[in-house]
């Protein structure tokens, strides 16, 4: 550690990328076991229990630190084990620990154990209310999103007493960390449980596109990140760990990595710049993908994104033919007991939608947190206030839902939108990051968790129950046999989405912009608007491209979620709530929609399901296709228990 308490954090693999990364000067490693962490696919690397115990010994030893990964999700079946993990963990004098789920916290809680905890870059940390919200829950560090400018860093610093830690070189995934679905919709391999497919390093074509952009291009390949030259600026804005990417890399480059970046820290103690300019040169003499420098001083852009391919490392991974629903995949049940079903729920982008669902026997809906440019009925202020008063009058929950992404710059309209006065009408507001849950909870409003807080347990859930929240979204990702065993321990009452677009990946770069911007004054501001936009694999699926009124881009998986014919099972599973995401659709398609929903629900209550009615009405009306992926995968004719 530096004299002014600078950490200079390196990746370790194996052993001896461990010896090497300390001998070429790394203050602290990060490191994974054989099991709960998120770089599981290669069987060779991470740390067995007595390796792991070896290794903070050996590091101890030479006044080096190490923090363990325990950055997964975890499903219920996993929570028992994990809890006798944690356990050892702290038997073995590791220095922290680097997490993700929200189970973690409650279960050191409720074992009295003292490990420090880290918030995985993994939870998407990305404003000043969500570091405060696990500054407040006991965790010692952010590890903050890679999305982040360097202003909105500073900022973030200079309102929580958070330590703050941040990427510095290495891989960077296209989409916000943590929301990226996409491996999960067309595998059934969770990004967020250490099992990407990497979706964002294929080839596509997009459409439609100018002449000079005709054929097929890596439209999604982030290069790497490389902030050697901007050390001090990161230091300036309150930055203290600095972290290079890649336990899975060969010693021999860990170690060159760690010593150029020694060398700049140590020479910029020292006042000697000119070394942190050869350390640059020499990182770029070795590079694998062209550098960038992402985020930290503008959007992410055209000159972020590797087109070629030609600098792409080899990794065997590839789209597949994915097989939309038939007549034929109808599920067979039973008429059920009669008996209570779940509420029916359905998220609108309008006003026009609003009215078209309340009078069609829905029970709540929601207000849609992201604007699209190319819609025609979006929510503003006065709207959304003739809409919370018509559902009060009508005996209709209205739910408010934040964006799916708020980073710092965000942050100011979150609070002035649900600071007004006649927010205290909605049932609830649902969220997706820990600091809208945070705003929310301290206005005094009532708390949903959405979607992308990536709940997979019923421990997570009971520690979001502690923290206020009154109802929860199951992950997009859990198959059937997890949905159950974490609806069997939730506290909370859980929603499910069964019917809507699948967004795969949320990102800041637009590819609308990169393509069609070239020499257009007003290129950004009106692309989008121009036309329907899409990427294109080699099978010809499509998927869609939307951008929100904070120019952010939405990919969508090509078959929309329909889980209508599996609705005896969801509700003998005890399922609250289920959820129809409508806000993408026209209107007279979301009215068909619902109608066919309601109906099943009512047929499931009164203890009869005739649904392949129901199912053959939904399959004309998607004609572009509709998969129960990844609740029910459907890859090499599995259903995936």
């Amino acid at each position: 550690m530096s004299k002014k308490g600078l950490e200079l954090l390196a990746p370790a693999g194996k052993w001896e990328s461990l010896e090497t990364v300390i001998e070429q000067g790394a203050d602290a490693v990060y490191l994974g076991g054989k099991r709960f962490n998120m770089r599981l696919l290669r069987p060779d690397f991470n740390f067995s229990d007595e390796q792991l115990m070896d290794a903070v010994s050996f590091a101890h030893d030479r006044g080096v630190k190490v923090y363990v990964t325990v950055n997964n999700l975890y499903f219920q079946s996993e929570i028992n084990e994990l809890a006798d993990y944690l356990a050892f963990l702290e038997e073995a004098g590791c220095d922290g620990i680097i997490v993700q789920d929200l189970a973690v916290p409650l279960l050191l809680q409720r074992l009295g154990l003292k490990l420090p905890l880290h918030a995985s870059v993994q939870m998407g940390v990305a404003n000043a209310e969500a570091a405060r919200f696990l500054d407040e829950q006991g965790f010692s560090r952010g590890i903050l999103s890679k999305n982040l400018s360097l202003d909105e860093i500073r900022d973030i610093h200079q309102r929580t007493s958070l330590e703050l830690e941040f990427f510095v070189h290495g891989d960077v995934c296209i989409s916000h960390t943590g929301q990226c679905y996409m491996s999960s919709f067309f595998f059934g391999e969770s990004a967020n449980r250490g099992r990407c497919r990497k979706p964002c390093r294929w080839k596509y074509r997009f459409l439609p596109s100018p002449d000079r952009w005709e054929g097929v291009h890596y439209f999604l390949a982030h290069k790497d990140l490389c902030l050697v030259g901007y050390l001090d600026r990161l230091i300036e804005a309150g930055v203290r760990s600095f972290k290079i990417e890649g336990r899975m890399r060969d010693p021999e480059y860990a170690g060159f990595l760690v010593r150029c970046y020694r060398r700049a820290l140590d020479a910029l103690e020292a006042g000697e710049t000119e070394v942190v300019s050869e350390a640059e040169k020499e990182l770029y003499s070795r590079r694998i993908r062209e550098f960038t420098t992402g985020s930290l001083f503008s959007r992410t852009g055209a000159d972020c994104i590797g087109y070629s391919g030609e600098r792409e490392p080899f990794f065997p991974t590839s789209s597949i033919e994915v097989t939309p629903l038939g007549r034929d995949d109808y599920p067979q049940f039973k008429a059920p007991t009669p008996g209570s079903v779940p509420s029916l729920s359905v998220k609108v982008g309008g006003l026009e939608a609003f009215f078209g669902v309340i009078g069609r026997g829905v029970d709540t809906v929601i207000i849609g947190g992201d604007g699209f440019k190319n819609s025609k009925d979006n929510w503003d202020e006065a709207s959304l206030l003739r809409a919370i008063q018509a559902g009060n009058d009508k005996g209709v929950s209205v739910v408010l839902e934040t964006p799916r992404i708020v980073t710092q710059k965000d942050l100011d309209g979150v609070i002035t939108l649900l600071s007004i006065p006649e927010m205290k009408g909605l049932s609830a507001v649902m969220v997706h990051d820990l600091g809208s849950l945070r705003i929310a909870r301290e206005l005094g409003l009532t708390v949903w968790a959405g979607y992308g807080l990536n709940l997979t347990n019923g421990t997570s859930v009971k520690f979001l129950a502690s923290q206020g929240v009154q109802r929860v979204t199951a992950s997009l990702e859990l198959k059937l046999a997890d949905l159950k065993n974490m609806v069997g321990k939730s506290c909370l009452e859980i929603e499910l989405m069964v019917q809507g677009p699948l967004c795969g990946m949320i990102t800041d770069y637009c590819p609308i912009q990169a393509v069609w911007a070239e020499g257009d004054d007003d290129g950004c501001k009106t692309a989008c608007n121009r036309a329907e936009y899409c990427l294109e694999d080699e099978y010809q699926q499509r998927f869609r491209i939307l951008n929100d009124d904070r120019c952010r881009t939405h990919i969508f998986f090509p078959l929309d979620l329909c889980l209508f014919g599996y609705l005896p099972l969801i509700k003998d599973m005890g399922i609250n709530s289920i959820r129809i995401e409508g806000h993408y659709y026209r209107l007279d398609t979301l009215l068909e929609v619902v109608d066919i929903y309601r109906d099943g629900l009512r047929d499931l209550a009164q203890g009869r399901w005739e649904g392949e009615k129901g199912y053959r009405r939904l399959l004309r009306l998607f004609a572009h296709g509709l998969t129960t992926n990844p609740l029910v995968h459907r890859l090499a004719g599995l259903e995936a228990d």
